[in-house]
């Protein structure tokens, strides 16, 4: 009878030994779920991030051309004030430069005219 009792007995511990090994099976399938799960939305979140970087990347490409632009309209607007200015003020010297011409001839003139008038006024004055 010992030997019923005692297969009796490891049958009991065997049973108990499947049992845990099932629990502790179902346990790691569902600890495999749930670290799939997690791979899923950790894939997903990274393609979500790759997009935004590339949403990003393309955002700044544009930025940068659109800048690159502006910097070149600019140094053309500038350039182009800075000739209108200098053109201006070749304009201004020029004029400048002819009006003191016209100034100094017609004092020369005036010079001129002046001892005629005094000769003139005195001839008349002499002649009444």
């Amino acid at each position: 009878m010992e030997s019923i009792d005692t297969l009796k007995e490891e049958l009991e511990r065997l049973n108990l030994e499947l049992d845990q090994t099932s629990s502790e099976k179902n346990q790691a399938a569902q600890y495999g779920l749930v670290l799939l799960e997690e791979k899923e939305n950790l894939q997903t979140r990274c393609e979500e991030l790759e997009a935004l970087y590339e949403n990003t990347k393309h955002e700044l490409e544009n930025t940068r051309e659109a800048l690159a632009k502006f910097q070149t309209t600019h140094r053309v607007a500038t350039a182009s004030g800075i000739e209108t200015e200098e053109s201006l003020l070749s304009e201004s010297a020029a004029r400048e430069t002819s009006l003191n011409s016209q100034i100094i001839e017609l004092e020369r003139e005036a010079k001129q005219v002046s001892p005629l008038t005094k000769d003139g006024a005195s001839s008349i004055l002499f002649q009444s």
